[in-house]
């Protein structure tokens, strides 16, 4: 599976596209020293090769995160990205753009920060119970504001 995505990152790159300020942002949460890392249910050479296409693999801390290999659930993979982070879930943000995200961080006690990636639509992230839900991350300032619980 992971040799296909590969094979097709250029096929990906033209068909795909990041959300607009999604680089921008991943740079400022850095910037703000934020660890970063993934949680998806793709197997971790995927979520690589996915980030990566689009260039938003630089400040990706790829062995904290939580993949497909690794659990079933979101809650789950959840759950084992915090632990091992070593963090503590008063001190983590998820940052998501599926129902499924917004209840894995729930599920956890931990904050969620929802984006409408198109995927699901602002409405179908707040009826999953996201709190806070941007249609895009353009606004680098207030994201960043968001993560540190400054809103």
């Amino acid at each position: 599976m992971a040799d296909g995505h590969l094979r097709r990152a250029a096929d990906l790159r033209e068909r795909g596209h990041a959300l607009p300020g999604a680089a921008t942002a991943l740079d400022a949460l850095d910037a703000d020293g934020v660890r970063q890392t993934v949680v998806s249910g793709n197997i971790r050479p995927v979520a690589q090769t996915k980030l990566s296409v689009f260039g938003l693999d630089r400040h990706i801390l790829w062995e904290i995160g939580a993949y497909g290999e690794d659990r079933e659930t979101r809650a789950d993979l959840v759950r084992l990205c915090l632990q091992r982070a070593d963090t503590k879930t008063r001190d983590a943000v998820l940052i998501g753009d599926t129902p499924a995200d917004v209840q894995g961080a729930h599920a956890n006690g931990v904050r969620v920060i929802a984006v409408a990636s198109g995927r699901s639509d602002e409405a179908a992230l707040r009826a999953a119970g996201a709190e806070t839900v941007l249609s895009d991350l353009r606004d680098t300032e207030l994201l960043v504001g968001l993560v540190r619980g400054i809103e």
